[in-house]
């Protein structure tokens, strides 16, 4: 029976001088990492909003956020007896700054615009998922 591991991904953003700005993470080693949003993995009493708060707190030092959002994609990636969900979170940070304070697994931080935070994802699916909330955002006002 394959064991089962859900992870969230978190696309924290926010609205600056009329346009939206996306955090990407990169993490340690960061010669081996890419460009990412906040992931963490799930515990079994957590829904996807609890566990995209944690997370964003425990990685990177965020508070509450302004608003949530479940942008309604998950992956799946079977390796071997591993059935690993990934479930993709749009997080408004409160304000238009926040102090971050990255933990020593996160070697660096950067707040992107659309573009950029696009071209700069890695994995098609982050990319695909930066792209809903972008044009969610934008269609909302």
């Amino acid at each position: 029976m394959a064991e089962q591991l859900h992870r969230v991904r978190v696309f924290v953003y926010r609205r600056s001088s009329e346009r939206f700005e996306y955090l990407v993470v990169r993490n340690q080693p960061a010669q081996e990492s890419y460009w990412t949003p906040v992931t963490g993995v799930m515990r079994p009493d957590e829904n996807i909003f609890q566990a995209a708060v944690r997370n964003a707190g425990e990685r990177i030092g965020l508070d509450a956020p302004r608003q949530i959002v479940d942008l309604q994609l998950a992956t799946h990636i079977q390796v071997g007896d591993l059935d690993e969900v990934d479930w993709s979170v749009g997080y408004q940070i409160r304000g238009e700054s926040a102090d971050l304070c990255p933990t020593e697994s996160v070697a660096d931080v950067r707040w992107l615009d659309f573009d950029s935070g696009y071209r700069n994802l890695e994995l098609e699916d982050d990319r695909r998922s930066i792209m809903r909330l972008h044009f969610s955002l934008r269609s909302a006002g």
